[in-house]
């Protein structure tokens, strides 16, 4: 049964980006940064803190941005700032002597040379400068290190650098502190050849790492935002509105004219934006990663005929990389085709349903979406629910929770006592490997549910959600994935106009699903249903109510399913109690 209040329309399965034409306005990556820019110019302006820590995922990308940045902030070093060494060679009479002076221009050893410099690889020496001792001579050279360069500037370190080498950072804090430069010996076991003193340093620090590495500091700097600011550079940019579209589309134009890339027509740009929703699943929220653009622009000019990039070279790129990666999927999917994995996308049966749940293989980039066989055998007894794969511990505790939400959502809205009159075993049929997730809960539902009132559910449809114990169905991760899985196997035994995938309706915005799939559901060939509930998901596969509705009429065809569950169990405790009494008499009667 189609119902047209749950049935999605070709239409809603891709988003279109609002934007007909290509402004020339420059847009480049970190316009796109209003928080990290307000963050960084606040930390530039103010005199009392010293360290700021940067969220950015892709350090060497981000780095640069960062540096250019605070350029633009900072404009042209022209103040003379640091220190300047004399140095007095030791000779046969007297031992070496070194003192500082202000420093007297650029050129000076010591002065700062730089307003902002960054660095993702270094070593004690590169940040804190050497000294360094003629074998023959004796003389001493002073190095500078990039603390020194950069007196009264700014230096960018890369955390996950920082952490491994993790020992440095104990002088640098001294440092940050103190506002002084201090000489310390490299080696343990050696003290400094002579003297020499330290000077005034005042330097920022902007420490870049990936949310975890940023957790490891702050485990091992218990207090660490005491003496630090926190901002975030967002891979992700918000294109909800038409003006964050055009600034969109202005910055991607931009970076493939920078990186000489061919132009991409309006036509391209949707379908690239449409790749980077399948990546991020959010129709709103898409990557903007320089790394992750150069990488599909780069790819995708491969394909291109002449020098620009339609959306035709965007959709080769995108299944020459998707055949490049599958070559797990084509094994899975052959599988279940030769039956080796029994899945049916015809018919009916009691007890059965073909749930969706994502593939993902260490070590392959790609993931996919396969549908799996779930099944339910039910019996008179003290109101357990077995959950096999939980129980043989093949699945996590996600996947628990949402058994035994199903369980607890079937008794509330069917109104049981504490203990269910019945007892379950649901499994994951050829299962062999652990599961985890709690998306099968509306599919367990709808499982226990035929079970318990002997109605046979469609073989053709498939069902992904998560439920509450009220009966309303939330979102999950990975549907294109799930629909796109189940298609394909439908598609290759041969489509019928009967199989579909129900899925929640809050899932609609992550929905960006290849062209087979649209135009099988536009040649309605295959259907995709949004719910909200577990009511309207029983409407569509069973065709009944699942409880009964006040001022509506019903029949022994339409029974609501709640009726049919409850004369089950009346029907099979009557039988349970009129054999517990013959073989009482039997028994009796010796």
């Amino acid at each position: 049964m189609h119902l047209s209040e749950q049935l999605l329309p070709w239409e809603a399965l891709q988003p279109i980006l609002s934007i007909n034409q290509i402004t020339t306005q420059s847009v480049d990556f970190f316009d796109l940064q209003p928080q990290a820019q307000n963050a960084i110019a606040q930390f530039l302006n103010n005199p009392h803190c010293s360290l700021l820590m940067l969220k950015a995922d892709e350090q060497p990308e981000y780095a640069s941005a960062v540096e250019n940045f605070i350029k633009l902030q900072q404009g042209n070093l022209l103040a003379v700032s640091g220190a300047r060494y004399v140095i007095e060679q030791a000779d046969s009479f007297s031992f070496a002597q070194i003192h500082v002076e202000p420093a007297q221009s650029i050129a000076d050893n010591f002065a700062a040379q730089k307003s902002v410099a960054s660095a993702l690889y270094f070593d004690y020496s590169q940040l804190f400068g050497s000294i360094r001792i003629h074998p023959t001579s004796k003389d001493i050279q002073l190095n500078s290190g990039l603390v020194h360069q950069l007196n009264n500037g700014v230096l960018i370190l890369s955390l996950s650098a920082l952490l491994e080498r993790f020992e440095l950072w104990p002088r640098l804090k001294q440092i940050l502190r103190n506002k002084k430069f201090e000489w310390y010996s490299a080696h343990p076991f050696k003290s400094l050849p002579c003297e020499i003193p330290g000077y005034p340093l005042s330097l920022k620090l902007i420490l870049l790492g990936s949310r975890a590495d940023l957790a490891t500091f702050s485990e091992l700097e218990p207090d660490l935002y005491e003496i630090a600011n926190y901002a975030e550079i967002e891979s992700y940019f918000n294109v909800e509105s038409d003006e964050k579209q055009t600034q969109w589309v202005q910055y991607v134009s931009n970076l493939a004219w920078k990186n000489h890339f061919p132009t991409i027509t309006p036509s391209g740009l949707n379908k690239l934006y449409q790749l980077l929703v399948r990546e991020s699943e959010d129709r709103t929220l898409i990557n903007i990663s320089p790394l992750k653009l150069k990488e599909i622009l780069s790819g995708t000019a491969l394909f291109a005929k002449e020098n620009v990039l339609s959306a035709v070279d965007f959709e080769r790129f995108f299944q020459h990389k998707n055949a490049q990666h599958g070559f797990l999927r084509e094994q899975t999917y052959a599988d279940i085709l030769h039956e080796q994995v029994y899945v049916e996308t015809e018919g009916e049966a009691v007890g059965q349903i073909n749930g969706l749940s994502v593939i993902e293989y260490a070590g392959t980039p790609l993931s996919f979406g396969e549908p799996s066989r779930i099944s339910c055998i039910v019996q008179i007894g003290d109101g357990e629910v077995v959950d096999v794969e939980r129980k043989s511990e093949l699945a996590g505790n996600l996947h628990g929770k949402g058994i035994m939400i199903a369980e607890a959502c079937l008794a509330n809205i069917l109104d049981f006592p504490s203990q269910l009159p019945f007892s379950a075993r649901l499994v994951f049929e050829q299962s062999y490997g652990e599961i985890d997730g709690d998306s099968a809960s509306l599919a367990a539902f709808c499982v226990l549910t035929s079970a318990l009132a002997d109605l046979p559910l469609p073989q053709s449809i498939a069902v992904t959600g998560t439920i509450d114990q009220f009966g309303l169905v939330h979102a999950v991760g990975g549907v294109n994935d799930k629909i796109e899985g189940f298609f394909t196997i439908c598609q290759r035994r041969g489509l019928t106009g009967n199989q579909g995938v129900i899925i929640p309706s809050a899932t609609i915005h992550q929905l960006c699903l290849n062209e087979e799939v649209k135009s099988a559901v536009k040649n309605r060939q295959f259907f995709i249903w949004a719910v909200d509930d577990v009511f309207q998901t029983c409407q569509i596969l069973f065709g009944r109510d699942l409880i009964e509705e006040e001022n509506k009429s019903y029949e022994r065809k339409n029974q609501p399913i709640s009726q049919l569950i409850t004369s089950r169990i009346e029907r099979r405790a009557e039988q349970h109690s009129a054999s517990f009494g013959l073989w009482s008499r039997l028994f009796s009667n010796k």
